[in-house]
């Protein structure tokens, strides 16, 4: 199947609390994928039932093509997971924590000494000394010691330094370059738009939008911003252009369109009929965070672990 993960009205209950609240997606094999909400949204809740560390309430849920409900062992065989606290042992050093794990999953020794060459980890310092970044880098060893097809990784920077986060990202961008499969949870900007090909974004134990970054602008009505410097600028341009309300900056003009396409093609047609020189174009689509604000207002979920 072309689908890494399959999730078809998933619903989470703890007692009278719904968690989840009926969600469905796919994630395709080789892509990178985000689940971007606040904390309490229902991200974690829905990276454990698919990971088969909390059980399915209703609705069904598939990774790589093995149906969680009934086939947990094959799927637990087929992902890595990175837990948003690491889940190695501190008195271990990071060789012996990886060969734990590597006999767990009946990996050979020597794909240790891969990951640790990979990752450029210091094999015999002991894990609990290690800095949070080299922590992080060692528990998302410990989770591709089997060769999984999947990698789950739960808030992958949370509680790192600048330059450690930056270290990971990286990392995590070339597993998927590579041709893993990632699946992230993460409420961090940065990480939704440097990391997944997709996004979606949840609220309240909700998916309220998916897609690609520039389809989810879309979706909330954000224009594209184009910043055009032009020589000469003349008075025929601006009355050509006026309909797309041009602002000035100290670079030159500014526009808001919600076709870049039809804006340029329309832009150089005026160029050869007016004779004006592009001295500098650029286009600017509208960040995640304004799409994630105007998304998650009213959002009742700030403060629940969940």
């Amino acid at each position: 199947m072309a689908e890494a993960v399959v999730a078809k009205n998933l619903v989470k209950r703890y007692g009278d609390f719904e968690a989840v609240k009926g969600i469905s997606f796919t994630v395709k094999k080789g892509e990178a994928f985000a689940l971007l909400g606040p904390n309490g949204a229902g991200k974690t809740t829905t990276v454990k039932m698919l990971t088969t560390l909390t059980s399915i309430t209703s609705g069904e849920a598939y990774v790589n093509g093995f149906d969680v409900k009934r086939e947990k062992l094959a799927v637990r065989r087929s992902i890595g997971l990175v837990p948003d606290v690491s889940n190695l042992y501190d008195e271990l050093t990071v060789r012996e924590n990886l060969l734990f794990m590597a006999k767990l999953y009946d990996a050979p020794p020597s794909r240790v000494d891969e990951l640790i060459k990979e990752f450029e980890l210091p094999a015999d310092r002991k894990f609990g000394r290690l800095s949070t970044g080299f922590k992080r880098r060692a528990t998302i060893a410990a989770a591709l010691v089997h060769e999984p097809e999947v990698l789950f990784l739960d808030e992958p920077t949370n509680g790192l330094d600048v330059h450690s986060a930056k270290a990971v990202r990286a990392l995590i961008r070339y597993l998927n370059k590579k041709g893993m499969t990632v699946f992230i949870t993460t409420h961090n900007m940065v990480e939704a738009e440097t990391i997944p090909q997709r996004i979606a974004i949840m609220r309240d134990g909700r998916i309220v939008a998916e897609g690609k970054r520039n389809e989810l602008a879309k979706l909330v009505g954000k224009k594209k911003i184009v910043k055009l410097s032009v020589e000469p600028l003349t008075s025929s341009l601006l009355r050509a252009l006026e309909r797309y309300n041009p602002s000035f900056e100290e670079e030159g003009l500014v526009f808001e369109v919600d076709d870049v396409d039809a804006f340029l093609d329309e832009l150089y047609s005026l160029k050869t009929e007016l004779g004006f020189r592009i001295e500098g174009l650029c286009t600017e689509i509208p960040g995640i965070e304004e799409v994630f604000v105007e998304l998650t207002k009213g959002c009742s979920c700030g403060g629940c672990p969940l």
